[in-house]
């Protein structure tokens, strides 16, 4: 029961202080708002995030693979400056390779593709044109990529085989460069950053299909998708050799360290290498996808852990300048309380739980307005929010241990009075 009046009577001196000390209670909440709302939002975007890459990654099959010429990591991102990078130095990867990889007993499928999407592509009709995101691709792409055409079709083996210069467009392409009219049927020009300047031809295409990529963030910021065959591409638009590479999937029943195994020593074999040679080529399994994305979103989960820490250290430093001044408003009233019995550690709870109190007020001011936004977040825009439950209690803990860390030296100074000098105090 001592404990519990404590603890009540803290709060309440924490909430008078708070109506009597309006602006700067305010001020010191304020801080502790701000860190705790900058954990909800980020964890919440970081965590939506995090799920929309996943189901993207796992839509294509959790055995499905990747071959490129050169492994995941910084040295792919710098690759283009650094000529002794692997990126550089490895020998690009041949279609046919793809071709044979397929007749491997334990592969399914293999599809051969490159993702031009970055390399400044633009497509036009008119005096209309676009930006798009270009990827040459296989005929059955669409077993891969789990999406929809919403209409027409996508281009046949045999187009793809003889280089057709046909085209799958996404319906913001259909919007934007064929003004909403139906574009089954009509041709289109695409230019490559190269053209124009060294004097050479558009490429025309037809449109046979509209496509519709899964539902997931990533499809929903990148638009202007046109897809067309990678022989054409390879024909028509001089594609860069190192954006080439290969999906891979393992026939079902076939473990995916089996057809790893399988496929890595195929590769060697093609690429003429002796056992004790290093694989010029890397295979790329979902997991060390997931594992390099996650690495990514730890740099942002880093950066919300050092914004959210200067709130909580201005809130801080507020409650030590509110506990400071209440400490010595109150010197009598700890005077008059340990002359009556009360212990150095009945004096040190009540201030701390004063302290507390105010820091975990602005700890739930911060979980409400962040709840909004990851609600805004969720209901008006494409990025996808998830409060995590242990992000909220971590906020709560936080907010409480902030007022407790920072509060502990004012009621260390108040509990430490001598009674007699405090009931002196004037």
């Amino acid at each position: 029961m001592n404990w519990w009046t404590a603890l009540d009577e803290g709060v309440r001196i924490a909430l008078s202080a708070l109506r009597a000390n309006k602006v700067r209670s305010g001020l010191t909440i304020l801080g502790v708002t701000i860190g705790v709302l900058v954990v909800m939002v980020m964890s919440a975007v970081i965590q939506g995030v995090n799920g929309s890459f996943t189901d993207a990654i796992s839509s294509r099959g959790v055995t499905t693979f990747y071959v490129v010429h050169a492994s995941l990591g910084i040295e792919i991102n710098t690759g283009y400056e650094d000529e002794e990078s692997d990126f550089m130095t490895n020998p690009p990867l041949d279609p046919a390779m793809a071709r044979d990889l397929a007749r491997l007993p334990e592969i399914q499928d293999v599809w051969e593709y490159a993702d031009l999407s970055q390399s400044g592509f633009e497509a036009r009709r008119g005096a209309e044109r676009a930006e798009i995101a270009l990827v040459a691709v296989t005929d059955s792409y669409l077993e891969f990529d789990n999406g929809d055409l919403v209409d027409g079709r996508w281009f046949t083996s045999t187009e793809s085989y003889r280089a057709r210069n046909v085209a799958v467009i996404d319906s913001a392409m259909a919007l934007d460069v064929f003004e909403g009219r139906d574009p089954i049927g009509q041709d289109f020009l695409i230019s490559s950053p190269g053209f124009g300047i060294t004097g050479a031809s558009d490429a025309p295409f037809r449109v046979v299909g509209v496509y519709r990529p899964p539902a997931n963030l990533f499809a929903g910021l990148a638009t202007h998708y046109v897809f067309i065959p990678f022989p054409t591409a390879d024909k028509d638009l001089d594609i860069w050799d190192r954006l080439i590479g290969f999906a891979v999937r393992p026939n079902p029943g076939v473990t995916l360290e089996e057809a790893l195994d399988a496929v890595e020593t195929r590769m060697r074999e093609l690429r003429g290498l002796s056992p004790g040679q290093e694989s010029n080529f890397a295979l790329i399994t979902q997991d060390q996808v997931l594992e390099l994305w996650n690495q990514l979103t730890g740099v942002l989960f880093t950066v919300m852990v050092a914004l959210s820490s200067v709130g909580l250290m201005v809130g801080g430093v507020g409650v030590i300048g509110i506990m400071m001044i209440s400490v010595t408003e109150r010197t009598r009233e700890i005077g008059l309380r340990k002359s009556m019995g009360a212990r150095r550690r009945d004096i040190l709870w009540q201030f701390l739980v004063e302290a507390s109190t105010l820091t975990l007020l602005g700890g739930a001011l911060g979980l409400v307005l962040g709840g909004g936004i990851v609600f805004g977040l969720n209901r008006w825009s494409p990025v996808p929010a998830e409060a995590p439950i242990w992000a909220i209690v971590a906020a709560l803990v936080v907010s409480a241990l902030t007022g407790i860390g920072f509060g502990l030296y004012p009621a260390a100074r108040g509990a430490r009075l001598d009674p007699v000098e405090a009931l002196r105090y004037e």
